[in-house]
Formats: C-alpha cells, structure tokens, sequence
C-alpha cells in the first residue's frame, strides 16, 4: 500500500497547477464576465503577492461593470443586490493577508465599492479598517481620498480625512490631490480640497502648483491664484520656510509677468509674518 499512496501522491502532484495558471484562468473568467467562476479560484493560490493580485484584478472587474450599468442605465437592484454579496465575499480572502500594505489598499478599494452599492456601514467599516493599516504609507491615503473625491463621494472623503493621525502628512497628501484635480480641470473639488488643509505652508504650495498649471492657460487666473497664495506665505511662522515659499512664489509670478526679480520684495517676506 505504501507504494499505491506514493504512485497517487506522484500523480497528484503532476495535475496541480501552478499559480500562474491560475492566474491567468481568473485572468480569462473575468474576461467571460464570469466573476463568480474567477472567485472559486482564489483558494488554489498561495503566494500573498499572487492572490493579491488576483483580488485586485477581481475588484477591478466589478468596479467596471458597475461603471458600465451606470453608463448604460442598466443597473438593476438585483445586480446591485449580486455586487453587493460578490464583495462581501471578498472579504476573508482580503482579511486573511499577512501583508499590512496589501490588506490597506484592498480594503479602501473595497470600501468605494460598498459605497458606491449604498452599503455604508461596510463601507465605512473598510474605510477606516484601510486608514489605520496604511499607517506611515501617504500613498495608500492619498489614492484613497483620491478615488472617494472623484468618484463625488465628498462627505466620505472627509470622513477619511478626520481619521489621519498626523496633520502634516495629510496636508502633503492633499495638496498633491489639490494639484492633480485642478489638472484634470476638476476646479471646484479642487478648491474644497485646498480648504482641507490646515497647514498655511501647504495651502499655499497648494496654491503654486494651481498657479503654475494655469500659467500656460489662463493668466490673470494664474496671478489671483499666485496672489492668494502670498496671502497664505504671510501665515507662515518659520521665517526660512516662509522666505523659501515666497521665493517660489516671486519666481512663478515674475515669469508669467515677464518682469524681472524684485530683490526688495523677497527679503521683505523674511520679516516677521503680519497679523
């Protein structure tokens, strides 16, 4: 019998695939639409970094069929209610990784989802889950904030922000999503992003880069956003960051000006902030 369980053993593990069979077998399930059929198979792998990936490619998939219905209009409750339970199922696979980061990222992307199917508690739930594992990783709260903001979900985005720790690390995380909606001509949200920031140093940075991006398109708007941002270097207590900031500004200002540099006007900003 030893040599039958050794001959069964050997033949068992000639037919077990490797992962990156399975991989790709999700990979052609969710090219089918077969979601369900991809899920089934996220037992066979074993590797974190692999099922990692694998539930990103799945979260993937449903986020672009929910994108799709809603462009369609063909979104039924039954397929909200089917999403819904797709997700939820996720979730021991997602809770199950050793890997902080990777934990982190699935769960922020899984908190839009839930938002996005009216399922608040979970969303919320996930959110904060993902905010606290993020921890020093500015990345994973900037993506975040910046996936809940452009999806238009505002209220939630403020809801994260109130659960990040450090202020300092949330402004620079701001004013880069301040930076990147105002390129992609998302004014408005842009501006409620820039309210966000507390730091006076960081708004106006947040402010220069609006500035520097509207140089080339429009630059009176260019000026009165420089302007504004001066107002802010004014609020700057560090008397070195706030000579290096006004630098900046005088630098950005003068070249869409075409005028030369004012020697005058920034040794004055190193002159103790007003009132």
């Amino acid at each position: 019998m030893g040599k039958l369980d050794e001959f069964f053993r050997g033949l068992r593990e000639e037919k077990k695939r490797s992962e990156l069979e399975v991989l790709e077998d999700i990979e052609a399930y969710l090219g089918e639409g077969e979601i369900d059929g991809a899920i089934a198979l996220l037992d066979e792998l074993e590797k974190e970094h692999n099922l990692f990936l694998a539930l990103r490619m799945i979260i993937k998939a449903l986020t672009d069929t929910l994108d799709e219905g809603e462009r369609t209009g063909q979104l039924t409750e039954h397929d909200i209610g089917r999403a819904r339970e797709l997700i939820k199922s996720l979730i021991p696979a997602v809770n199950g990784l050793f890997n902080r980061r990777y934990r982190a990222i699935l769960l922020s992307d899984l908190a839009v989802l839930f938002y996005r199917l009216h399922d608040e508690l979970n969303g919320d739930v996930a959110l904060r889950t993902a905010i606290n594992l993020a921890g020093d990783d500015a990345d994973i709260v900037r993506d975040a904030l910046m996936e809940l903001v452009r999806r238009g979900l505002l209220g939630k985005a403020a809801y994260a922000m109130k659960m990040v720790r450090e202020p300092e690390k949330l402004d620079v995380v701001l004013t880069h999503i301040a930076e990147t909606l105002y390129r992609a001509g998302e004014v408005e949200k842009a501006g409620l992003i820039v309210e966000h920031i507390t730091n006076p140093f960081h708004r106006a940075m947040a402010l220069y880069y609006m500035a520097a991006i509207e140089k080339e398109r429009d630059q009176e708007r260019a000026i009165k956003l420089i302007d504004a941002a001066f107002r802010e270097a004014e609020k700057v207590e560090d008397p070195d960051a706030r000579f290096e900031l006004t630098l900046k500004l005088y630098d950005l200002k003068h070249s869409i000006l075409g005028e030369g540099f004012s020697v005058h006007d920034v040794l004055s900003s190193r002159e103790t902030p007003r009132e």
